[in-house]
């Protein structure tokens, strides 16, 4: 035991004594905002079975994460990746993002549908995490403070915020799309209601009908572009988010026809969005005369 003398001596000079308790290291605080994506494609689902090789020729899920990190310098966020794609390619691509979580079991027996891998990440997130944003593996940001944007929207009674789907829905009910929901993460909590369908239109339906049942507020994005060379793929949302739509299945839809009625222009705004995702969205919004992205406007005009 160190005498009383020598503690005071010790904390005089500024030193701490011997036998003093060591500092207790403070916990970082939780990022402020957790962003879930299912990554994966449609091996034998509804829409029939996908091209395994393009999704490694173009893996939406890197593009996706570089636009993130590219629209989201200086907010408090983390994403949490389930994967279902568990091809070796794109697992080595996540790794290199620095503020991705990822989880799945690696094997595509065992794969999740897209609302249950939702259900999973948000058990993810951690406590303290105040808002949960959703994107699928082919949307992302194309403006600076997005997240500020779509969390901003969640005040005075609203309570959900996001992409709305009302584009080919022939009387049925529109919804809030999961290519992008913003919501509290307690207001998840208090609501109960899953991600997975589990008899809803869509991921995503059933906590729409639960916060309108509920009285809640929605903040819909809409579409937005000024050039639509597609009904629903290749979509602005409120000049917020894009999403390609079809980008890891094969282009069935509710209406429309056969899916080979829409590869053309599929493949056509796939390439433009790899090849330069800012001449691809500047043209939809307008900004762009559309023969900046020539294979576009060509497949367009069918």
């Amino acid at each position: 035991m160190i005498s009383r003398a020598r503690r005071r001596a010790a904390q005089r000079l500024g030193h701490p004594a011997a036998d003093s308790a060591p500092a207790t290291a403070t916990r970082p605080a939780p990022p402020r905002t957790a962003i879930l994506i299912v990554n994966g494609f449609d091996r034998k689902g509804r829409w029939g079975e996908y091209n395994a090789a393009e999704t490694r020729d173009y893996p939406w899920i890197d593009l996706c994460l570089r636009q993130v990190e590219r629209h989201s310098a200086g907010s408090s966020y983390e994403v949490l990746v389930w994967d279902n794609a568990c091809i070796p390619e794109q697992r080595q691509l996540l790794r290199r993002h620095p503020r991705v979580r990822l989880f799945g079991r690696n094997d595509p027996a065992k794969s999740l549908g897209h609302g249950r891998a939702l259900d999973r990440l948000l058990g993810k997130v951690r406590p303290g995490t105040e808002f949960v944003i959703t994107l699928d593996t082919d949307s992302f940001p194309v403006r600076d403070g997005w997240i500020e944007n779509l969390t901003g929207r969640l005040n005075g009674g609203v309570l959900l915020a996001g992409v709305w789907r009302d584009e080919m829905l022939r009387g049925r009910p529109a919804y809030v799309h999961p290519s992008c929901i913003a919501v509290r993460r307690d207001t998840l909590l208090r609501l109960g209601t899953p991600f997975a369908i589990a008899g809803g239109l869509d991921v995503g339906a059933n906590l729409t009908e639960a916060v309108e049942a509920l009285g809640g507020g929605i903040s819909r994005l809409r579409r937005s572009n000024h050039w639509n060379p597609h009904f629903l793929m290749g979509a602005l949302y409120g000049d917020l988010v894009y999403h390609q739509g079809a980008g890891s299945r094969n282009p069935q839809f509710m209406i429309g026809g056969a899916a080979e009625n829409h590869e053309p222009i599929r493949q056509a705004l796939r390439n433009a969005a790899f090849a330069d995702v800012d001449a691809l969205t500047e043209a939809l919004a307008g900004d762009r005369d559309p023969e900046a992205v020539s294979e576009v406007a060509r497949a367009a005009k069918g």
